[in-house]
């Protein structure tokens, strides 16, 4: 399980937090700090707008971004969405 430390405004409502992990054939490259975000499909379309900008970075340097994708998990450690780099291009 991941601890996100965050402070809570007073009287504000706390929002989940959810971690964007790569992986890569290389292995998992791990989001040690989490976005606070008001829900997992906002995680989701919030990892689809990511996506262009870093496959461009990994084309940039020769890397195919087909190898590459984001596991969205919440702060429990469960995985709520695997999205294939390729998937907004679809």
């Amino acid at each position: 399980m991941r601890v996100a430390l965050r402070r809570h405004i007073r009287g504000a409502v706390p929002m989940p937090v959810f971690f964007f992990d790569v992986r890569s054939s290389r292995g998992l490259e791990a989001d040690q700090s989490g976005l606070d975000l008001a829900s997992a499909e906002v995680a989701y379309l919030e990892a689809c707008k990511t996506i262009p900008d870093l496959t461009a970075e990994l084309l940039s340097v020769g890397d195919n971004p087909r190898d590459y994708s984001f596991e969205i998990a919440d702060e429990a450690g469960r995985v709520l969405w695997c999205i294939p780099f390729s998937e907004p291009f679809h």
